[in-house]
């Protein structure tokens, strides 16, 4: 008996308290899906890669079986079908049953682990659902031009997020020893302003995840909240403008600076440069200026997204996209993304827009 415990005991390993099988076996079933195949698919340097793949047969079924090192995000593809199902795949027996026209809200079942994003993804569509109807009635009031419903649906939507944020780190904290939990967080820690309140939650994965790929990344991200958090002065770095001088941002000392990362193919941040320039009208002669840091990948565009925008001040980019090694250094992820400096250079406000970039600046500039 010893020894079968032991032979069981070695076919097993343990990440945050999940016990998992040498490999999986995924039994799948598609109505609708009658030939092509089923492939399985994994993001690696940013594209989408087939790790494995099977025939469909007639009445669209499927098996695939291989070996995971550890649980991770995956995307299975049907043949040519429209979208795919998104898969947190452990070592487990795992069945699948959906339609060829609805693959999106496919039935998983087997897996404990892909079961707690199942219930993160029950949270976000309902969420997404709230939201809908709201940016629906704040586009039709900017369209408008109605200044005043404008202000009451953003001050609405802002509201609703902030609950929305709240069930979501709930339900993270409820998950703490699934893998899924840090997986979760790392995707929607752009979010958190406090470099403590993340500090908190990564401190409270379960040990044996201590070493699984999305905590390191969130610790990362720590170390890099911690070094751009409100109170500290913003990391220097120097980057050429568009006649390949470089800039270097401890040149701007003496001066309050609005660090403001951005991209000419970013809606949002199209959307927000009006009242950046506004900011910047208003208090450029208090010793106020803004320091544009680009996302964009290709030169003409970004230039064109500069004189468009009446983007009157100083400009500096490697158009790298998302490769940005400022972005990277204050660990960027998404944008518009600002940092409001004062004159020594140290961080007084972050991801300031509207209204709230104003309130900062008439407290700061004097």
């Amino acid at each position: 008996m010893k020894k079968q415990l032991f032979t069981i005991a070695l076919g097993l390993f343990l990440i945050g308290g999940w016990a998992m099988a040498q490999t999986f076996t995924i039994e799948g079933k598609i109505d609708g899906a009658k030939t092509g195949k089923a492939e399985l698919q994994f993001r690696e340097a940013g594209k989408m890669v087939a790790k494995y793949s099977t025939g469909i047969a007639e009445d669209g079924t499927f098996t695939l079986k291989g070996k995971v090192t550890e649980p991770d995000m995956y995307y299975l593809k049907i043949s040519d079908l429209k979208g795919g199902i998104t898969l947190f795949l452990d070592n487990s027996n795992i069945k699948i049953v959906g339609k060829s026209d609805d693959l999106t809200n496919a039935e998983v079942t087997g897996s404990a682990i892909h079961s707690d994003l199942a219930g993160y993804n029950k949270i976000t569509k309902a969420q997404s659902e709230a939201m809908r109807p709201l940016y629906a009635s704040y586009n039709e009031a900017n369209k408008a031009k109605n200044a005043a419903d404008v202000k009451k649906f953003e001050t609405q939507i802002d509201a609703l997020d902030a609950d929305q944020t709240k069930a979501k780190m709930d339900y993270i904290q409820s998950i703490l020893k699934s893998p899924v939990s840090s997986y979760i967080l790392n995707s929607i820690a752009y979010t958190i302003e406090d470099p403590a309140d993340l500090e908190k939650l990564v401190n409270g994965f379960d040990p044996s995840l201590a070493n699984y790929k999305y905590v390191t990344m969130l610790k990362e991200s720590l170390a890099k909240m911690k070094l751009t958090a409100v109170g500290v002065v913003a990391p220097d770095f120097t980057q050429n403008d568009p006649d390949g001088k470089p800039i270097k941002l401890s040149d701007f000392r003496g001066q309050y600076v609005l660090v403001d990362f951005w991209a000419s193919w970013c809606g949002p941040c199209r959307a927000e440069n009006p009242n950046v320039v506004l900011a910047y009208n208003k208090y450029k002669n208090k010793k106020f200026t803004v320091l544009g840091v680009s996302l964009d990948r290709d030169k003409a565009a970004w230039l064109k997204g500069i004189a468009d925008d009446k983007l009157t001040w100083t400009h500096v980019s490697d158009v790298k996209y998302w490769d940005n090694e400022v972005a990277k250094m204050y660990g960027v992820r998404s944008i518009p993304a600002n940092y409001l400096l004062d004159k020594s250079g140290k961080i007084v406000g972050k991801n300031l827009r509207g209204d709230k970039l104003e309130e900062a600046l008439a407290k700061l500039v004097k």
